[in-house]
């Protein structure tokens, strides 16, 4: 044991970190095995009364992969083209929605670059035409003077900048949401992947992740405009009226004796009382903005008036919600941007869940100007294009104070909240792949990971023993401290522990004895050419070391690679054969020569390597 002293507080050391990892997942595990065994009753009491405690333990157990755990695997992409509408603000043109539009639909037809798409659309059409004529930004120094080039690597800089946004906002939002561990990571130019463990609610998640958090206060149309409206797009769609022979009433009427030949009047219930257009079934929605949604109908509206629904049905009917279409100014008086704090409270009167938010002071300025112009008339406030509510003014609002309601459910409420504290995305995120893996498939994948690792090293045991005698007992000692290790590794980093994870285990349990088949067959040689065993063991350890790093560092480059460029599962197959590599290393070389010094001094044990 002379010279070992180093290597011994290593392996000591080594142990004890890892214990002092993996005991908190142990913990953990006893907890939560103690819980499901309390009836019903006691165990949402004693989670009540532990809540902190149990939340605390579980920061700092191993944490398993949503492939293991279940949950969602959600990728994003940022709306490239809407947030190239909206940088060219005020400048845009029909000209300029007809070459976006186009490249955007080139884009998704060919899997190309929506901006290179967009610029190529624009010179094809008139190849002296500048984009300078619809950029402008000073700070970064883009002027009507800017080439088409420079605007291109603008464009291209500011997509980076939003999805860079949309990852810190994301994250916000993830957090906020309470979820342990989330995975959020860039894809190409404009992709985020979003890996939430855990998560049961998928339809939650959908508008959690989605929504822009645009936030808007606008005033709401003249009501006897939005009457004569409805009347002239009735007619419009029922060439035997006039638009003056309009009666609502039988239209309304009509529509409840399911009587109409008109195509509008047969999706929506026609209203035009206040500032209500009409209302439709929520799978009728889709309809109505396709009939309302044409150029000529359109035309029919006031020009400063566009309609919108509401978030929630306002009432029901044959067992069906129905929601309201209501016209609002195109003009925002005040956004989102003024709101300082934001928390869900319950109405006093109703007990219905709302929102309540503070302004800051330029905001409460203009929400009392607002307010003081408008007593006794709507106004709408308008999240991500859908109105929460249009509350009629009682008077001036003064101290920058106001509150969204119509809310449908307390959950609804701490997502605006977290939605509106997060901060509004540069530009919509569209999901365009989900994967939901859910906890019983969970539980299934560590059963069978599990059984493959143990029936992996069960073999490998086995035929250590019966091909290398003694040394092959020393190096299945080594093999499953180096599962210990790796388990130990990925605690200490917080890493994942996925199901390829695990089959990267798998793998490391065969190079784990990988080196030591090479020391030991080293000493077998030695041993043939007549070397007496210590002098034999020093050679086989000394003369085999070069074959055993090279193998080793060649397989953890190639780790690095894969955790690099890799993402999701690839990069947890990655981080676990690391940490394999590592640790196999460490007990084939240190643990093994050390207890095969123990064994040999004195002469005490004897060693046979078969």
């Amino acid at each position: 044991m002379k010279g070992n002293g180093t290597k011994l507080a290593f392996i000591v050391a080594f142990l004890v970190m890892t214990i002092y990892y993996l005991f908190p997942s142990f913990q953990y595990w006893l907890e939560m095995r103690n819980i499901d065994r309390m009836p019903e009753e006691e165990r949402v009491e004693y989670l009540q009364d532990n809540e902190t405690r149990i939340d605390n333990m579980r920061q700092k157990i191993l944490t398993l992969g949503l492939d293991l755990q279940g949950g969602m695997h959600v990728t994003l992409e940022l709306a490239t083209h809407q947030l190239i509408g909206e940088l060219s603000g005020e400048y845009r043109d029909e000209f300029f929605d007809e070459v976006l539009s186009a490249a955007w639909q080139q884009a998704q037809a060919e899997n190309t670059d929506v901006i290179q798409e967009f610029v190529t659309a624009f010179e094809e059409r008139d190849a002296d035409a500048r984009l300078s004529r619809y950029f402008r930004s000073d700070a970064d120094n883009i002027t009507r003077r800017s080439t088409n080039a420079e605007i291109q690597e603008w464009l291209q800089n500011q997509r980076d900048a939003a999805v860079d946004r949309a990852i810190e906002i994301v994250r916000n939002r993830v957090d906020r949401f309470g979820v342990t561990e989330p995975s959020i990571v860039r894809q190409g130019n404009n992709r985020l992947v979003v890996e939430l463990p855990g998560v049961t609610d998928e339809e939650r998640v959908r508008d959690l992740l989605r929504g822009t958090a645009r936030l808007e206060f606008r005033l709401t149309a003249d009501p006897e405009d939005l009457r004569h409206s409805l009347e002239r797009i009735i007619a419009f769609y029922d060439a035997d009226d006039d638009a003056d022979d309009i009666d609502l009433e039988d239209e309304w009427q009509d529509f409840e004796q399911d009587d109409q030949d008109n195509p509008l009047m047969r999706v929506l219930i026609p209203q035009g009382q206040g500032v209500t257009f009409g209302s439709a079934a929520g799978a009728d929605t889709s309809e109505v903005n396709r009939l309302l949604g044409s150029e000529e109908v359109r035309r029919l509206l006031p020009r400063d008036i566009e309609l919108m629904w509401t978030a929630n049905p306002q009432f029901q009917a044959e067992g069906r919600g129905y929601y309201s279409l209501i016209g609002v100014r195109r003009q925002i008086e005040l956004t989102g941007d003024v709101i300082t704090e934001a928390r869900p409270t319950f109405d006093q009167h109703t007990n219905r869940p709302e929102v309540s938010m503070t302004m800051d002071r330029q905001g409460a300025r203009t929400w009392a100007r607002v307010t003081g112009a408008n007593i006794g008339r709507p106004v709408a406030i308008v999240l991500d294009g859908v109105i929460y509510s249009y509350p009629v003014v009682q008077g001036q609002i003064t101290g920058g104070r106001s509150s969204i309601t119509g809310l449908a459910s307390s959950a609804e409420a701490e997502d605006l909240v977290n939605i509106l504290m997060s901060g509004a995305l540069p530009a919509p995120l569209d999901i365009v792949q989900e994967r939901t893996v859910g906890p019983s498939l969970g539980e299934a994948s560590i059963r069978a990971g599990f059984n493959s690792a143990l029936f992996g090293l069960a073999l490998v045991i086995i035929f250590m023993i019966i091909y290398y005698r003694t040394g092959g007992a020393i190096a299945n000692i080594a093999l499953i401290l180096n599962i210990i290790f790796i388990m130990g590794i990925l605690a200490a980093f917080n890493a994942t522990l996925t199901l390829p994870g695990i089959a990267g285990i798998v793998l490391t349990i065969g190079m784990a004895v990988d080196a030591n088949v090479l020391i030991f067959d080293r000493i077998r040689e030695e041993l043939r050419a007549g070397k007496s065993l210590i002098a034999a063991i020093d050679s086989g350890y000394s003369n085999s070391m070069s074959a055993i790093l090279d193998a080793n560092i060649t397989t953890f480059l190639t780790a690095v690679i894969l955790f690099s460029f890799g993402v999701g599962p690839i990069k947890g197959f990655a981080i676990t054969l690391m940490a394999g590599i590592a640790a196999s290393l460490f007990s084939a070389i240190i643990i093994t020569r050390v207890i095969v010094d123990w064994m040999t001094k004195d002469k005490k044990w004897i060693v046979s390597y078969g």
